[in-house]
Protein backbone atom coordinates (compact mmCIF):
# COMPACT_ATOMS: atom_id res chain seq x y z
CA UNK A 1 0.00 0.00 0.00
CA UNK A 2 0.74 3.41 -0.53
CA UNK A 3 0.94 5.96 2.20
CA UNK A 4 1.44 9.89 1.11
CA UNK A 5 3.52 10.45 4.67
CA UNK A 6 6.19 7.55 3.13
CA UNK A 7 9.25 8.21 0.54
CA UNK A 8 7.92 5.84 -2.40
CA UNK A 9 9.36 6.53 -5.64
CA UNK A 10 8.15 3.74 -8.03
CA UNK A 11 10.80 3.96 -11.64
CA UNK A 12 10.21 1.46 -13.93
CA UNK A 13 12.00 1.50 -17.49
CA UNK A 14 10.51 -0.66 -19.92
CA UNK A 15 12.91 -0.71 -23.12
CA UNK A 16 11.00 -1.74 -26.60
CA UNK A 17 12.60 -1.26 -30.26
CA UNK A 18 10.64 1.79 -31.00
CA UNK A 19 9.50 3.29 -27.95
CA UNK A 20 9.52 3.05 -24.09
CA UNK A 21 7.93 4.18 -21.28
CA UNK A 22 8.58 5.33 -17.54
CA UNK A 23 6.02 5.67 -14.86
CA UNK A 24 6.98 8.05 -11.92
CA UNK A 25 5.72 9.80 -8.39
CA UNK A 26 5.12 13.36 -8.73
CA UNK A 27 3.23 15.39 -5.98
CA UNK A 28 1.55 12.08 -4.60
CA UNK A 29 0.36 10.69 -8.46
CA UNK A 30 1.82 8.92 -11.00
CA UNK A 31 2.51 10.49 -14.22
CA UNK A 32 4.16 8.41 -17.45
CA UNK A 33 5.82 9.69 -20.36
CA UNK A 34 6.70 7.80 -23.65
CA UNK A 35 9.78 7.98 -25.40
CA UNK A 36 8.70 8.45 -29.19
CA UNK A 37 10.89 6.77 -32.66
CA UNK A 38 12.66 9.65 -32.60
CA UNK A 39 13.98 9.56 -29.12
CA UNK A 40 12.25 12.57 -27.57
CA UNK A 41 9.94 12.07 -24.82
CA UNK A 42 6.04 13.46 -24.48
CA UNK A 43 4.64 15.87 -21.98
CA UNK A 44 4.21 13.84 -18.70
CA UNK A 45 0.53 12.90 -18.02
CA UNK A 46 -0.96 11.92 -14.83
CA UNK A 47 -2.42 8.18 -14.40
CA UNK A 48 -3.84 9.05 -11.27
CA UNK A 49 -3.08 7.81 -7.34
CA UNK A 50 -1.65 4.61 -7.24
CA UNK A 51 -3.12 3.24 -3.60
CA UNK A 52 -1.49 -0.34 -4.13
CA UNK A 53 0.83 -2.60 -5.69
CA UNK A 54 -1.88 -4.13 -7.72
CA UNK A 55 -2.13 -1.17 -10.10
CA UNK A 56 1.42 -0.45 -10.17
CA UNK A 57 2.33 -4.23 -11.68
CA UNK A 58 -0.42 -3.45 -13.89
CA UNK A 59 1.15 -0.34 -15.20
CA UNK A 60 4.21 -2.20 -15.43
CA UNK A 61 2.50 -4.76 -17.91
CA UNK A 62 0.98 -1.71 -19.80
CA UNK A 63 4.83 -1.31 -20.51
CA UNK A 64 5.99 -4.78 -20.99
CA UNK A 65 3.03 -5.14 -24.13
CA UNK A 66 4.28 -1.90 -25.43
CA UNK A 67 8.30 -3.24 -25.60
CA UNK A 68 6.46 -7.02 -27.35
CA UNK A 69 4.50 -5.63 -29.81
CA UNK A 70 7.79 -4.04 -31.66
CA UNK A 71 9.80 -7.26 -30.87
CA UNK A 72 10.37 -7.63 -34.75
CA UNK A 73 11.72 -4.26 -35.48
CA UNK A 74 15.35 -4.55 -33.87
CA UNK A 75 16.32 -6.92 -36.94
CA UNK A 76 15.19 -4.28 -39.51
CA UNK A 77 18.28 -2.35 -37.91
CA UNK A 78 20.93 -5.19 -37.25
CA UNK A 79 23.11 -5.24 -39.86
CA UNK A 80 27.32 -6.19 -39.94
CA UNK A 81 29.08 -10.12 -40.19
CA UNK A 82 28.21 -11.82 -36.60
CA UNK A 83 25.04 -9.94 -36.28
CA UNK A 84 26.20 -6.61 -36.28
CA UNK A 85 27.91 -7.51 -32.70
CA UNK A 86 31.12 -6.13 -31.11
CA UNK A 87 34.15 -8.46 -31.13
CA UNK A 88 34.76 -10.05 -28.18
CA UNK A 89 37.93 -10.24 -26.30
CA UNK A 90 39.32 -13.05 -24.51
CA UNK A 91 37.03 -13.78 -21.82
CA UNK A 92 33.56 -15.21 -23.57
CA UNK A 93 30.34 -13.81 -23.74
CA UNK A 94 27.16 -14.66 -24.84
CA UNK A 95 26.40 -14.41 -28.93
CA UNK A 96 24.01 -12.34 -29.61
CA UNK A 97 21.61 -11.90 -26.55
CA UNK A 98 17.89 -12.15 -27.18
CA UNK A 99 18.08 -12.59 -30.45
CA UNK A 100 19.89 -15.89 -30.97
CA UNK A 101 21.04 -17.08 -26.75
CA UNK A 102 17.37 -16.94 -25.12
CA UNK A 103 15.15 -18.18 -22.45
CA UNK A 104 15.11 -21.42 -24.40
CA UNK A 105 18.19 -23.51 -24.76
CA UNK A 106 20.59 -22.98 -27.79
CA UNK A 107 23.59 -24.34 -28.70
CA UNK A 108 26.14 -25.03 -31.73
CA UNK A 109 26.50 -22.03 -33.84
CA UNK A 110 28.26 -22.25 -37.47
CA UNK A 111 28.48 -19.25 -39.87
CA UNK A 112 29.28 -18.92 -43.32
CA UNK A 113 32.48 -18.06 -44.39
CA UNK A 114 31.38 -14.37 -45.06
CA UNK A 115 29.72 -14.37 -41.46
CA UNK A 116 25.95 -13.72 -43.07
CA UNK A 117 24.20 -16.69 -42.26
CA UNK A 118 24.00 -18.97 -39.06
CA UNK A 119 22.78 -22.07 -38.61
CA UNK A 120 22.11 -22.99 -34.62
CA UNK A 121 20.24 -25.81 -32.61
CA UNK A 122 16.97 -24.64 -30.23
CA UNK A 123 15.79 -26.77 -27.72
CA UNK A 124 12.07 -26.11 -26.54
CA UNK A 125 8.92 -27.57 -25.99
CA UNK A 126 10.94 -30.88 -25.70
CA UNK A 127 12.28 -30.98 -29.37
CA UNK A 128 15.73 -29.73 -30.59
CA UNK A 129 15.41 -27.86 -34.12
CA UNK A 130 18.20 -26.40 -36.31
CA UNK A 131 17.11 -22.72 -37.17
CA UNK A 132 18.80 -20.16 -39.19
CA UNK A 133 18.91 -16.41 -39.72
CA UNK A 134 20.46 -14.88 -42.27
CA UNK A 135 21.83 -11.04 -43.55
CA UNK A 136 19.39 -10.19 -46.73
CA UNK A 137 19.61 -6.87 -48.07
CA UNK A 138 22.17 -5.82 -45.54
CA UNK A 139 19.71 -6.45 -42.85
CA UNK A 140 19.46 -9.70 -40.78
CA UNK A 141 16.00 -11.85 -40.86
CA UNK A 142 14.22 -13.12 -38.10
CA UNK A 143 15.49 -16.69 -36.32
CA UNK A 144 13.07 -19.18 -38.24
CA UNK A 145 13.29 -23.00 -38.79
CA UNK A 146 16.08 -23.98 -40.89
CA UNK A 147 13.46 -25.69 -44.10
CA UNK A 148 14.64 -29.02 -43.68
CA UNK A 149 14.04 -29.24 -39.84
CA UNK A 150 11.70 -29.00 -37.67
CA UNK A 151 9.75 -32.69 -37.73
CA UNK A 152 12.09 -34.94 -35.86
CA UNK A 153 14.93 -33.79 -33.47
CA UNK A 154 17.81 -32.30 -35.57
CA UNK A 155 21.23 -30.89 -33.77
CA UNK A 156 24.81 -29.91 -34.57
CA UNK A 157 24.80 -28.43 -37.94
CA UNK A 158 28.03 -27.64 -39.88
CA UNK A 159 28.31 -25.65 -42.95
CA UNK A 160 31.25 -26.30 -45.47
CA UNK A 161 33.56 -23.03 -46.24
CA UNK A 162 31.66 -22.99 -49.33
CA UNK A 163 28.10 -23.16 -48.37
CA UNK A 164 27.44 -25.97 -50.66
CA UNK A 165 26.84 -28.30 -47.52
CA UNK A 166 25.81 -28.47 -44.07
CA UNK A 167 26.05 -31.23 -41.98
CA UNK A 168 23.63 -32.66 -39.07
CA UNK A 169 22.69 -35.24 -36.43
CA UNK A 170 18.82 -36.09 -36.85
CA UNK A 171 16.93 -38.84 -35.10
CA UNK A 172 14.92 -39.06 -38.40
CA UNK A 173 13.82 -42.54 -39.65
CA UNK A 174 15.81 -43.27 -42.88
CA UNK A 175 12.97 -43.91 -45.09
CA UNK A 176 11.45 -40.22 -43.83
CA UNK A 177 8.49 -42.45 -42.64
CA UNK A 178 7.64 -43.61 -38.94
CA UNK A 179 9.12 -43.13 -35.44
CA UNK A 180 12.54 -41.60 -34.50
CA UNK A 181 15.33 -44.04 -34.12
CA UNK A 182 19.64 -42.84 -32.78
CA UNK A 183 20.92 -40.22 -34.18
CA UNK A 184 22.69 -40.16 -37.08
CA UNK A 185 24.74 -37.80 -39.65
CA UNK A 186 22.94 -36.35 -42.36
CA UNK A 187 23.46 -33.84 -44.71
CA UNK A 188 21.94 -31.22 -47.17
CA UNK A 189 23.28 -29.39 -50.26
CA UNK A 190 22.39 -26.54 -51.81
CA UNK A 191 22.98 -25.56 -55.44
CA UNK A 192 23.37 -23.01 -57.51
CA UNK A 193 19.88 -22.07 -57.17
CA UNK A 194 20.92 -21.26 -53.27
CA UNK A 195 17.82 -23.70 -52.36
CA UNK A 196 18.31 -26.73 -49.69
CA UNK A 197 17.48 -29.78 -51.05
CA UNK A 198 16.25 -32.78 -49.54
CA UNK A 199 18.09 -34.70 -46.39
CA UNK A 200 20.47 -37.89 -47.14
CA UNK A 201 21.60 -40.17 -44.81
CA UNK A 202 25.45 -41.19 -45.13
CA UNK A 203 25.35 -44.78 -44.07
CA UNK A 204 28.74 -45.90 -44.11
CA UNK A 205 29.31 -43.00 -40.94
CA UNK A 206 26.60 -44.54 -38.99
CA UNK A 207 25.96 -47.86 -36.58
CA UNK A 208 22.35 -48.52 -36.05
CA UNK A 209 21.51 -47.91 -32.37
CA UNK A 210 24.31 -46.28 -31.24
CA UNK A 211 23.96 -42.62 -31.59
CA UNK A 212 26.78 -39.97 -33.68
CA UNK A 213 26.90 -36.72 -33.19
CA UNK A 214 28.36 -33.16 -33.94
CA UNK A 215 30.34 -33.18 -37.28
CA UNK A 216 33.02 -30.91 -38.49
CA UNK A 217 34.93 -31.65 -41.58
CA UNK A 218 39.22 -30.02 -42.55
CA UNK A 219 40.07 -28.58 -45.82
CA UNK A 220 41.09 -32.01 -47.16
CA UNK A 221 37.47 -33.48 -46.73
CA UNK A 222 38.63 -35.47 -43.47
CA UNK A 223 34.91 -35.60 -41.16
CA UNK A 224 35.34 -35.69 -37.34
CA UNK A 225 32.72 -37.33 -35.58
CA UNK A 226 31.35 -38.01 -32.36
CA UNK A 227 29.75 -41.65 -31.20
CA UNK A 228 27.73 -42.58 -27.83
CA UNK A 229 28.21 -46.20 -26.74
CA UNK A 230 25.16 -48.47 -25.34
CA UNK A 231 26.58 -46.91 -21.89
CA UNK A 232 25.99 -43.23 -23.41
CA UNK A 233 29.96 -42.61 -23.17
CA UNK A 234 31.38 -40.86 -26.26
CA UNK A 235 34.57 -41.35 -28.44
CA UNK A 236 35.87 -39.54 -31.25
CA UNK A 237 36.62 -40.56 -34.80
CA UNK A 238 37.43 -40.15 -38.07
CA UNK A 239 36.68 -40.51 -42.14
CA UNK A 240 38.53 -39.75 -44.85
CA UNK A 241 36.99 -38.82 -48.13
CA UNK A 242 37.80 -40.18 -51.54
CA UNK A 243 35.91 -37.80 -54.16
CA UNK A 244 33.11 -37.32 -52.01
CA UNK A 245 32.61 -40.63 -50.13
CA UNK A 246 33.44 -41.72 -46.86
CA UNK A 247 35.66 -44.17 -45.39
CA UNK A 248 34.67 -46.56 -42.66
CA UNK A 249 35.22 -44.37 -39.66
CA UNK A 250 38.56 -44.64 -37.20
CA UNK A 251 38.89 -44.04 -34.02
CA UNK A 252 41.35 -41.69 -32.92
CA UNK A 253 44.54 -43.25 -31.53
CA UNK A 254 46.66 -42.15 -28.73
CA UNK A 255 46.18 -39.65 -25.95
CA UNK A 256 42.78 -37.92 -27.34
CA UNK A 257 40.07 -40.40 -26.47
CA UNK A 258 39.75 -41.87 -23.17
CA UNK A 259 37.76 -44.28 -21.11
CA UNK A 260 35.64 -41.32 -19.84
CA UNK A 261 33.49 -38.96 -22.33
CA UNK A 262 34.52 -37.50 -25.42
CA UNK A 263 32.84 -35.63 -27.79
CA UNK A 264 32.15 -32.76 -30.57
CA UNK A 265 35.16 -32.71 -31.78
CA UNK A 266 36.06 -29.75 -34.10
CA UNK A 267 38.45 -29.97 -36.37
CA UNK A 268 40.98 -27.02 -38.07
CA UNK A 269 40.74 -26.69 -41.08
CA UNK A 270 44.34 -27.02 -41.75
CA UNK A 271 44.07 -30.12 -39.44
CA UNK A 272 46.44 -28.61 -36.79
CA UNK A 273 44.52 -28.88 -33.99
CA UNK A 274 41.35 -30.70 -32.73
CA UNK A 275 39.06 -29.11 -30.41
CA UNK A 276 36.12 -31.29 -28.12
CA UNK A 277 34.83 -31.41 -24.59
CA UNK A 278 35.57 -34.09 -21.96
CA UNK A 279 34.94 -35.04 -18.23
CA UNK A 280 38.45 -36.00 -17.95
CA UNK A 281 40.03 -35.11 -14.72
CA UNK A 282 41.71 -31.59 -13.54
CA UNK A 283 38.47 -29.93 -15.47
CA UNK A 284 37.06 -26.79 -14.04
CA UNK A 285 33.47 -28.11 -14.46
CA UNK A 286 31.15 -31.02 -15.67
CA UNK A 287 32.80 -30.81 -18.90
CA UNK A 288 35.77 -28.99 -20.15
CA UNK A 289 37.08 -28.14 -23.75
CA UNK A 290 40.30 -29.74 -24.28
CA UNK A 291 42.88 -29.20 -27.57
CA UNK A 292 44.78 -31.33 -28.92
CA UNK A 293 47.84 -30.11 -31.39
CA UNK A 294 49.84 -32.02 -34.31
CA UNK A 295 53.72 -32.65 -34.26
CA UNK A 296 55.76 -33.18 -37.01
CA UNK A 297 54.76 -36.59 -37.45
CA UNK A 298 51.36 -35.84 -37.52
CA UNK A 299 50.31 -37.48 -34.37
CA UNK A 300 48.03 -35.87 -31.64
CA UNK A 301 49.74 -34.54 -28.70
CA UNK A 302 48.13 -34.42 -24.94
CA UNK A 303 45.11 -32.38 -25.13
CA UNK A 304 45.17 -29.61 -22.68
CA UNK A 305 42.90 -27.35 -21.19
CA UNK A 306 41.29 -24.57 -22.95
CA UNK A 307 41.75 -22.84 -18.87
CA UNK A 308 39.10 -20.96 -16.81
CA UNK A 309 38.32 -18.15 -19.17
CA UNK A 310 36.92 -20.44 -21.52
CA UNK A 311 35.83 -23.17 -19.39
CA UNK A 312 32.97 -22.95 -16.51
CA UNK A 313 31.22 -24.89 -13.72
CA UNK A 314 29.15 -25.76 -15.97
CA UNK A 315 28.91 -28.27 -19.26
CA UNK A 316 31.53 -26.32 -21.80
CA UNK A 317 30.53 -28.09 -25.52
CA UNK A 318 29.90 -27.33 -29.15
CA UNK A 319 33.31 -26.10 -30.08
CA UNK A 320 33.30 -24.08 -33.64
CA UNK A 321 36.03 -21.86 -35.14
CA UNK A 322 34.12 -19.53 -37.86
CA UNK A 323 35.97 -19.75 -41.07
CA UNK A 324 37.91 -16.88 -40.70
CA UNK A 325 39.77 -17.77 -37.87
CA UNK A 326 38.78 -14.96 -35.90
CA UNK A 327 35.97 -16.70 -33.75
CA UNK A 328 35.94 -19.44 -31.14
CA UNK A 329 31.82 -20.44 -30.73
CA UNK A 330 30.86 -22.56 -27.86
CA UNK A 331 27.71 -24.07 -25.85
CA UNK A 332 27.80 -23.10 -22.23
CA UNK A 333 24.93 -25.20 -19.98
CA UNK A 334 24.39 -24.17 -16.55
CA UNK A 335 21.73 -25.92 -14.66
CA UNK A 336 20.29 -26.94 -17.38
CA UNK A 337 19.79 -23.80 -19.97
CA UNK A 338 22.36 -23.34 -22.64
CA UNK A 339 23.38 -20.23 -24.43
CA UNK A 340 26.18 -19.54 -27.26
CA UNK A 341 28.71 -18.11 -26.36
CA UNK A 342 31.91 -16.49 -28.25
CA UNK A 343 35.64 -15.51 -27.77
CA UNK A 344 38.66 -14.14 -29.81
CA UNK A 345 40.13 -17.01 -31.30
CA UNK A 346 43.71 -15.85 -30.41
CA UNK A 347 42.91 -17.36 -27.43
CA UNK A 348 44.47 -20.78 -29.11
CA UNK A 349 47.82 -19.40 -29.87
CA UNK A 350 47.66 -18.41 -26.13
CA UNK A 351 47.58 -22.02 -25.08
CA UNK A 352 49.26 -23.27 -27.64
CA UNK A 353 52.60 -20.95 -26.48
CA UNK A 354 51.53 -22.20 -22.75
Amino acid sequence: HYWENECFEPVVVCTGNVRSCTPYERNGGLYMSIRTAAGSWTPAKTIGIMRNFFRIGLLCLVCLLLAHCQDRAPMAQVSGPFLGQAPPLNTPVIFAPGIVSTDADELNATFSADGKELYFSRRQAGRVTLMVIREENGKWTDVTVAPFSGEYADVDPFLTSDGSRLYFSSRRPIDGTGQPKDADIWFVERPSDGVWDEPRHIAQLNVVGLNDYYTSISADGTLYFSRFNSDGIGDLYLSASDNGSFGEPEYIEGSVNTDLNEHDPFIAADGSFLIFSSNREGGYGQNDLYISFRDDDENWLEPLNMGEEINSSGYDYCPNVSHDGKYLFFTREINGSGDIYWADARIIDGVRSN
